[in-house]
């Protein structure tokens, strides 16, 4: 009876420090991450309905090194605007959605990034992937 209670108890405190351990890669990106990450480049994104869009599917958003940003909707439609980094926070000021100055904080957990809505705290989208440049082109 010990050796399987000791048995049980080690397997919940192997269990416990398992999710310990994942909690702490959790990580909310600097400002200068962000920058780093996503400045020059195209990012591919799985949105959410929580998405500054409010469809789900796919999506591309490219930030130019001069704080244009450029969004291509899942429906196609496109958004023009202007970034900066905040703090520890991506704001976007789309010229085609009333709301203005949206925030938006990144969060890696591995090798996932998950953008997060800095007003609601809701999940917007995954970063799928990102390739250098206005990789796609868009305009």
């Amino acid at each position: 009876m010990k050796t399987l209670y000791a048995t049980g108890l080690v397997g919940v405190v192997a269990a416990s420090l398992v999710g310990i351990s994942s909690l702490a890669t959790a990580a909310d990106m600097t400002g200068a991450e962000i920058e780093t990450f996503l400045s020059g480049k195209t990012a591919y994104l799985e949105t959410t309905a929580a998405s500054v869009s409010g469809q789900t599917g796919q999506a591309k958003m490219f930030l130019a090194t001069d704080g244009a940003a450029i969004y291509e909707k899942p429906d196609g439609g496109m958004l023009h605007g202007k970034w900066a980094i905040k703090g520890n926070t991506l704001c976007v000021d789309w010229k085609e959605t009333p709301e203005k100055n949206a925030c938006t904080r990144y969060d890696r957990t591995g090798d996932t990034v998950s953008v997060i809505d800095g007003a609601t705290g809701q999940v917007r989208a995954k970063v799928v992937k990102t390739a250098p440049g206005n990789s796609e082109k868009m305009n």
